[in-house]
């Protein structure tokens, strides 16, 4: 046995035995961009391990498109799907430099910078005209 296998295998038993003497229930994670998957008892731990480890990468794709899969955990792929990010397309309308709202900051920007240097330099004035 590898030093990583003895290693996982410990934790695992130490897992087990915190179950046992502390009742003490495994709380494992998967995060999703819209939430998290949280799986709180062994049978649920045990089979995510095991979907794991038969789809390698593809696990939360499963999960979220698979119905059998989201029946296994309870999950709602809806939710765990929606996310509150931006798609690639509003963050190219919304976020770059050419954007609508990104052209009215540089302005609002300039404008403010324009008033703080007059209010700033209004001593320097003659004629004393107003901001």
């Amino acid at each position: 046995i590898s030093k990583k296998a003895k290693k996982e295998q410990r934790a695992i038993f130490r897992e087990y035995v915190s179950t046992i003497v502390d009742g003490e229930f495994p709380q494992q994670s998967v995060s999703f961009r819209g939430g998290t998957l949280t799986l709180t008892s062994w049978k649920e731990v045990v089979q995510l391990n095991f979907i794991r480890h038969c789809l390698q990468g593809g696990l939360q794709t499963q999960i979220l498109t698979n119905p059998t899969l989201q029946s296994i955990f309870s999950a709602d792929g809806n939710v765990l799907n929606s996310d509150g990010h931006l798609s690639q397309l509003e963050k190219r309308l919304f976020l770059s430099k050419t954007s609508e709202a990104s052209k009215q900051a540089y302005v609002d920007r300039n404008k403010k910078r324009q008033t703080r240097n007059n209010i700033k330099n209004h001593f320097l004035t003659t004629d004393g005209e107003d901001i």
